[in-house]
């Protein structure tokens, strides 16, 4: 049919291929797509539908290409060429941006998850015990004590993010992992996260310490020497004691099955998110989350309630809880020179007994 012969009522015909886009109250089913269900022909109107914008199309808009023929393919994860560090590349996708359409300090600490798992994965090979572990480690496994991660920028939706990371000796019984995360395009540095790790008996849940044989083989992967994303004194600095109730509590929560992982627990992560469902609402829609730490105490899982606490920090907050009615920090500043809005978090897994802590966390916050 030529653009410029759409025949509309009897007796009429359309010598502009002119269209509207039309909004109809009469429901559309999902699976028949056709114009009558979508663009309406001018002449052909309908009392139950509301007047529209009519938009003219030319035959030129019609046959233009595509916006983005191929969207670039991230880089497939491999290790360094000493073998001492590991760098993996993931496209930031929809469903894991707010809507701003920037990646959520929850999508950084997913991937930063993700990659660290690969890294391990590469240096053992996979195992059915929990996350990449060494067949020899007999129901051993790492488990997450402390995580800090500090974004000087969040990437965007279809942005390709490059993670690298790397693992070192943490004392006698603990490791730390460190990550860097860049724009894999630009190399622009968006941010950095550390933690600390330990082992644990898989079924008694118990510290237990990694045998000299496997600790030696683990850290011939690590770097030579003591390196830091993030300068040493301005990590694992202890969290103050929370007062509760907090200033600010999100309704409670029930863990669900689909929060467990691989380990037998509720997900790192989700405990990280479970956390910054207290953050008052006005700070959520004011300021940009520059730093998170968070203490690992205890272990939940699938079933058991959770209670989410805040408390404001160096006088922040509002009038009548200890803050200065303004909820605006007083002169605590970070690396990008802006001052920060401090908050202290608490989540407690609560039955009839009682309450039991299982992450205390502080959050830092800087102007959107």
């Amino acid at each position: 049919m030529s653009m410029a012969s759409i025949t509309s009522l009897p007796g009429q015909r359309l010598t502009t291929p002119a269209f509207r886009h039309c909004t109809t109250r009469r429901p559309v089913l999902a699976h028949s797509w056709a114009p009558s269900a979508c663009v309406q022909q001018r002449s052909q109107v309908h009392r139950s539908l509301p007047v529209c914008h009519v938009v003219s199309v030319d035959e030129v808009d019609v046959m233009a290409d595509v916006a983005i023929e191929q969207f670039p393919a991230p880089s497939a994860g491999s290790f360094r060429p000493d073998k001492r560090s590991f760098r993996e590349e993931h496209r930031i996708r929809g469903y894991e941006v707010s809507p701003d359409q920037r990646a959520t300090v929850v999508t950084v600490a997913n991937l930063l998850q993700e990659v660290a798992g690969n890294h391990a994965v590469g240096v053992w090979g996979r195992t059915d015990e929990g996350f990449a572990s060494l067949p020899s480690m007999k129901n051993v496994i790492f488990v997450m004590t402390r995580l800090q991660i500090r974004m000087h920028q969040y990437p965007k939706w279809g942005d390709i993010v490059a993670v690298e990371t790397y693992f070192s000796e943490e004392g006698r019984l603990a490791f730390r992992r460190d990550w860097k995360v860049t724009n894999a395009s630009t190399g622009a540095v968006l941010g950095a996260a550390t933690s600390t790790w330990v082992t644990i008996n898989m079924d008694t849940r118990r510290l237990v310490k990694l045998p000299d044989n496997l600790r030696k083989r683990f850290l011939r992967f690590g770097p030579e020497s003591s390196e830091h994303v993030l300068p040493p004194d301005e990590t694992k600095k202890k969290l103050p004691e929370m007062e509760l109730p907090g200033q600010v509590q999100a309704p409670q929560q029930v863990a669900r099955r689909s929060d467990m992982d691989m380990n037998g627990h509720i997900n790192n992560v989700t405990y990280l998110a479970w956390a910054l469902e207290s953050v008052p609402e006005d700070v959520y829609r004011s300021q940009e989350l520059y730093e998170v730490e968070l203490d690992f105490k205890a272990e939940c899982t699938a079933g058991n309630t959770i209670e989410a606490h805040c408390n404001y920090l160096d006088g922040q907050g509002p009038a009548g809880n200890g803050g200065n009615g303004s909820g605006s920090a007083n002169g605590n500043g970070n690396g990008n020179g802006r001052h920060q809005l401090r908050l202290l978090h608490s989540l407690q897994k609560c039955d009839d007994a009682g309450c039991q802590e299982l992450v205390r966390a502080r959050t830092s916050w800087v102007p959107k």
